[in-house]
């Protein structure tokens, strides 16, 4: 950077102030990892980090391009915007507001935009040579934007990383990437690095002087007033928004699910429980099956699951075969959209019938699925719950979609009474595979039947009709 240009950290006053210990070491690890975060709750200096990040990697390499924004883009111009212009003073030559650009005295530039998950949005993204990228709200954006700007870190001569902010929204990708396996990789030159900071520390009394926040929390310039302010929100928005809580469970369509309850070991379950096998079609988007056994007391363990996308029917099937054990009669459900007719006049279930595997149509009502699906889940007084997943490989897919299974958001101007029961549609393979299972044990007081596999005869044909 340019000696006779001062570029600081401020107080709201506009008094230079060194940053913080958690502002500190956002910068001194910037490039250590490919990746890093800075997430926090507010009033901690997360954005401010971020932009002072964004002119350091600005001034400090000629021609860079850095890509920053928000998923609205109305409220990064009204914050973001606003602070990295003020911040950067002499090293900016000009600020093209029509163009979303801003370039500096060396050639560098930023180019800031809306960052949501649509086609323009993607492509504009992948046209870009980028040597960095900064996303605010970090928990607010998709993970293929995410990963799309992360495919463009190709320019030579710079850091080529990405820095960015975020407040913690439960289980999320963002969680996935970032914080599931935070201590390895914190230690190790991995991709991704997470700093976390707090705006008072949890179990602390509220504050009564401005001594007691130079304590409690990691901004101690903050004043004690604004913190018991924020003390005195909802529980679950003070996790997230003061303590910086990972574990928000507000719109989680299963938020009674626990993996130190719901993930069990495996063992040796015998032959005569009532077995399943269930199954949710996909080819770009993933399909799942899932193998459950229940016992007497409707008690359903899931124990194995093959999920994967672009698999052909005929790559399928050897994968089923594998695990069907001999002895043991199996109920075949499938979502009922397999039966749906093609263009050549085929179904899906046609294609598995010719391998000698026939598929139930699964009861597909939604509102009672889900209930049901909650129900088994609950535990009862003593801890107990009937529905459990035992701890195998591949079973990663299913909790992860468990996890991160919410209901649509409710939006502007609709009612509470109008809130859809309907969960995004996304990710959520294995969610309509248990959906279809628990509505399957539920209805099954009627004697068993036997089963509807029998021997197939692989490879009927050296291609599948649905392989592309």
């Amino acid at each position: 950077m340019n000696d006779d240009i001062l570029v600081t950290y401020k107080f709201p006053d506009g008094t230079p102030t060194d940053p913080l210990p958690h502002q500190q070491e956002y910068h001194l690890y910037t490039g250590w990892s490919k990746h890093h975060l800075l997430a926090g709750s507010l009033g901690t200096g997360k954005t401010e980090a971020m932009c002072m990040e964004a002119i350091q990697q600005s001034a400090a390499y000629e021609n860079n391009l850095g890509l920053m924004g928000r998923k609205v883009l109305d409220a990064f111009k009204k914050s973001t915007l606003i602070q990295l212009l003020d911040l950067a003073g002499g090293f900016v030559s000009k600020h093209r507001s029509q163009d979303r650009e801003i370039i500096f005295k060396n050639g560098s530039r930023i180019v800031y935009m809306a960052l949501d998950d649509s086609r323009d949005s993607i492509q504009r993204i992948k046209s870009m040579n980028l040597g960095w990228y900064a996303f605010d709200q970090l928990e607010e954006i998709t993970e293929s934007t995410f990963i799309a700007a992360a495919g463009q870190l190709r320019k030579k001569g710079v850091m080529r990383c990405s820095f960015h902010t975020c407040n913690p929204a439960g289980h999320d990708w963002v969680w996935k990437k970032f914080k599931q396996h935070k201590e390895k990789q914190n230690v190790t030159k991995g991709d991704y690095r997470l700093i976390e900071t707090r705006t008072w520390t949890p179990d602390a009394p509220a504050p009564e002087t401005d001594e007691e926040v130079k304590v409690y929390s990691d901004n101690p310039h903050l004043p004690a007033d604004y913190i018991k302010h924020l003390l005195s929100m909802p529980d679950m928005w003070v996790n997230r928004y003061v303590y910086c809580s990972w574990d928000d469970f507000a719109g989680l369509v299963y938020p009674m699910f626990d993996e130190k309850i719901h993930v069990v070991n495996h063992f040796e379950m015998p032959k005569w429980w009532n077995r399943y096998v269930v199954y949710d079609y996909g080819y770009k988007n993933p399909t799942c099956i899932l193998f459950a056994a229940v016992d007497d007391e409707k008690n359903i363990f899931i124990y194995d699951i093959i999920y994967g996308s672009e698999m052909r029917i005929d790559e399928v099937v050897p994968m089923v075969e594998d695990r069907l054990e001999t002895g043991v009669d199996y109920e075949f459900i499938a979502d009922p959209s397999i039966n749906r007719t093609e263009r050549d006049g085929h179904s899906i279930a046609d294609e598995w019938e010719e391998y000698g595997i026939e598929w139930e149509r699964a009861n597909n009502d939604k509102r009672a699925g889900f209930d049901r699906v909650a129900r088994y889940l609950a535990t009862d007084k003593n801890g107990h719950c009937q529905l459990k997943f035992f701890d195998v490989r591949n079973m990663g897919f299913l909790l992860d979609e468990i996890m991160d299974y919410k209901w649509k958001e409710l939006k502007h101007g609709h009612s509470q009474k109008s809130a859809p029961e309907e969960p995004v549609k996304k990710n959520d393979h294995a969610m309509d595979c248990v959906r279809y299972l628990v509505h399957a044990v539920e209805g099954s007081n009627k004697p068993k039947r036997k089963s509807s596999y029998r021997t197939p005869s692989f490879f009927k044909r050296t291609t599948s009709w649905m392989g592309t």
